[in-house]
């Protein structure tokens, strides 16, 4: 007869016995313990007092160290292969010493179940088996103790009684028995709008249940798969999960919900590689380096169902697009002006689909704009549950030599593969990844979708197309983050090739260089701060990149940008060099004019604004007959002007001033265009050692994008006489003036050359 191992022999459990703790677990004064009963097996078996009636509960003690009480139980004649039997037990306390054992065993002491409140310091807790039990009439034993957590230290309890009781039930899980392959459940798939269907529900009743189902289905075909509970109160003993099986026996994909507190919503989506029979696990899950068996549920019913249908994306019917080294390819047009696009759709997991576009030979810049339009097509299963975050990626193939020469330049060198890290550092490892790669491949633009931002526009962008004297291939790549994910629905790319006679205008060389100007000079200052009508105008169009960002752009989704969107160019960048004239009349201080107006899209909507970076030349500090170029202020932060609406503090406001401050900039919707004005305020001014360098340098972007869409703009700016006066707390108070600080008498009564100190210093922050 094989014996429990967890049965110790008495003699060691005497030599062992001791209070538990110290506690005084005797009956409380008065009481007395019934008679110490159903001590052995021989005893659960022919005494009538350890026999437990179906249905009806029992109350007994764990009333000395190392006590342990053994129950019989007969089974009903009419036990069948659907008959379960549920034993459960506990204290009804908030606390006891004993850790309660519950072992379920044949009549012949084969051991069949066993599981412990190990509850330590905490609540106890019920303890409930469930097994399946088909056999008529047999008898099972149960046995009773306490588990200890020190073998030295058994614990009792004599005040509080514990409470066991065992029910036959039938399983309410109809496909059972369905444990192993043999016993699978085989689904039978019918015909539906097009789709194969097949559903199923069913329990995980007992401990270590495990329910199988079969379908046949042959390759090529995607098999949808999705798993569904509700939600319990209380929740569910275990985590529900799946396995999907291949014929060969290996894993396909499997799912687990993330805390049994949630609804169960696991699905996944597959292309079947392997005509046969596949096989779906349903099971409790097991937490690696977990052991024990998982418990059963009689609460919760889960919902399978199971799609089988065709591949409806053309392009992937052989997987002939899954790697950027198989794309689908067009050339799009002979030039400029041509568009082309391709339907896609992201039918299983996981599923990349890669394009390729031709560029004919082009001796002049231009643009690639790309726009990404999910659709509403198709749709035969829900999208798959989860995180939506498709992303659409654009490369280049790096050739500089032999493959690792490839990697290095494409790595390191901006001509090779220009780098737009300053907008977005997060990318450069996504950079990197694909420049070391087994073809090296520069990454353009990258989107990807946020869920934070439904609203988002951010699935398009422009590209600029460098003069080449061979067709140039760009890659796009479309896929799901993780390739987790799947909706079944058609998508559309368009991809469109444009001109960019603005940019070929500024590279008649093929390097695009600064536009010289003449800094308009204003002697009369009547339109301050308005530009005068002879102003000089700084005129062009920005094509492609997403500009420059505000600090709070990525953390609230404005616009056409999500968080880790990122361009190898972030923007079109149109350059100036403002001539200032020669032999200016001290004191050299001169005021700024400042306004640029940016042109509306044909629905009214606004592109874009503008930013302008600074760069000075410093006339006192001179190296060879250069200047030294300024383009920071005097806490190294970039000089750039953009606009903002809030007060703000100039340059000449006092650090630590929360009163009268003012916007430095007004904006104002002129017919078809909206106009951005420097205020008076800002105190915007030249400085004497700049007037003295001759050059300022504006390199004009785009910022706060709405649109790709390409717009005229226009800068238009003046110098005029130093200091302007601003309104402020009702009256009017001049920008910092410059002072005299030299002329001393000479014996002959003249007077040594009057030198000043600067009333301007844009470049001061408070």
């Amino acid at each position: 007869m094989l014996k429990p191992a967890y049965l110790l022999p008495l003699a060691l459990l005497l030599l062992t016995a001791c209070p538990s703790d110290g506690d005084d677990d005797t009956p409380d004064a008065g009481g007395e313990l019934p008679p110490d009963l159903c001590n052995n097996p021989a005893e659960a078996l022919s005494m009538p007092e350890c026999e437990l009636v179906l249905g009806q509960e029992v109350e007994r003690f764990i009333s000395a160290p190392n006590d342990q009480d053994w129950y019989s139980v007969r089974i009903p004649a009419n036990a069948n292969a659907r008959t379960l039997v549920r034993v459960t037990a506990g204290y009804r306390v908030p606390s006891t010493a004993v850790n309660l054992a519950v072992g379920v065993l044949r009549e012949n002491e084969t051991a069949l179940a066993r599981q412990v409140d190990q509850h330590g310091q905490g609540a106890p807790r019920p303890v409930e088996i469930i097994l399946p039990f088909s056999e008529p009439n047999a008898r099972l034993l149960l046995l009773l103790g306490d588990e200890p957590a020190l073998i030295s230290r058994p614990n009792f309890d004599a005040r509080a009684p514990y409470f066991v009781k065992v029910d036959v039930l039938e399983n309410p899980d109809a496909n059972e028995p369905n444990d192993t392959p043999e016993q699978a459940t085989a689904l039978t798939l019918a015909p539906q709008n097009g789709v194969e269907v097949a559903t199923q529900s069913g329990f995980l009743s007992t401990g270590g249940d495990v329910d199988r189902f079969s379908f046949t289905v042959p390759a090529g075909k995607i098999a949808y798969v999705r798993l569904s509970a509700p939600e319990l109160t209380p929740p569910s003993a275990y985590r529900l999960s799946y396995v999907l099986v291949r014929p060969d026996g290996t894993a396909e994909d499997e799912g687990v919900v993330a805390n049994t507190r949630l609804a169960v919503d696991l699905a996944t989506a597959r292309k079947v590689r392997s005509a046969g029979p596949w096989t779906v696990l349903v099971r409790g899950y097991r937490p690696p380096n977990e052991t024990g068996t998982i418990p059963g549920d009689l609460r919760l019913q889960y919902q399978l169902e199971v799609r089988v249908m065709d591949e409806q994306d053309a392009q992937d019917t052989n997987n002939d697009n899954n790697s950027y080294e198989r794309p689908v390819v067009r050339t799009i047009g002979g030039a400029p002006g041509a568009t082309t696009s391709f339907t896609g759709r992201l039918g299983s997991v996981p599923d990349t689909d890669w394009y390729g576009v031709d560029v004919p030979v082009f001796d002049k810049p231009s643009v690639l704009y790309y726009r990404l339009v999910p659709g509403t097509g198709g749709g035969r299963f829900p999208p798959l549950p989860g995180l939506v975050d498709r992303q659409v990626n654009v490369l280049t193939q790096v050739s500089a030599g032999t493959v690792e020469d490839s990697r290095v330049a494409c790595a390191t060198n901006a001509q090779v593969c220009p780098k737009g890290y300053g907008e977005v550092p997060a990318a450069r490892s996504l950079v990197e990844s694909f420049c070391g790669g087994t073809v090296p491949l520069c990454l353009q633009s990258a989107r990807e979708e946020d869920s934070n931002f439904p609203n988002l526009r951010n699935f398009e962008g422009a590209i600029p197309v460098p003069a080449h004297g061979a067709t140039a291939r760009y890659l796009f790549g479309v896929q799901d983050t993780g390739n987790n994910w799947a909706d079944d629905r058609d998508y559309v790319l368009q991809v469109t090739w444009l001109a960019d006679q603005d940019d070929a205008d500024r590279a008649p060389t093929g390097t695009e260089q600064p536009t010289p100007l003449t800094f308009a000079n204003d002697t009369n200052g009547t339109t301050f701060p308005v530009p005068p009508g002879n102003a000089t105008a700084l005129n062009g169009v920005l094509t492609h990149g997403f500009g420059r960002l505000q600090a709070d752009d990525r953390t609230t989704g404005r616009g056409v940008r999500g968080p880790r969107d990122y361009d190898a160019v972030p923007s079109d960048v149109d350059s100036y060099l403002l001539s200032i004239e020669g032999s200016q009349p001290a004191p050299q201080d001169r005021a700024w004019a400042l306004q640029w107006t940016v042109q509306h899209l044909p629905d009214g909507g606004m592109p874009h604004g503008l930013a302008l970076d600074l760069t000075f030349c410093d006339g006192d500090r001179m190296d060879s007959g250069v200047c030294t170029p300024v383009s920071t202020g005097s806490r190294n932060s970039p000089l750039t002007l953009a606009y903002r609406g809030e007060p703000l503090r100039a340059w000449h406001t006092p650090s630590g001033t929360l009163s009268g401050l003012q916007p430095l900039y007004s904006r104002q919707v002129v017919g078809n265009s909206t106009v951005f004005t420097v205020q008076p305020y800002a105190c915007s001014c030249l400085e004497p050692r700049f007037v003295r360098g001759g050059t300022v340098r504006v390199d004009v972007s785009a910022t706060e994008r709405e649109s790709y869409e390409r717009v005229n703009y226009s800068v238009r700016t003046a110098y005029t006489a130093y200091p302007q006066s601003y309104a402020t707390d009702g009256g009017m108070r001049m920008c910092p003036a410059p002072q005299q600080d030299g002329g001393t008498a000479l014996p002959d009564g003249g007077t040594s050359p009057t030198t000043w100190a600067p009333g301007c210093r844009f470049t001061v922050q408070p």
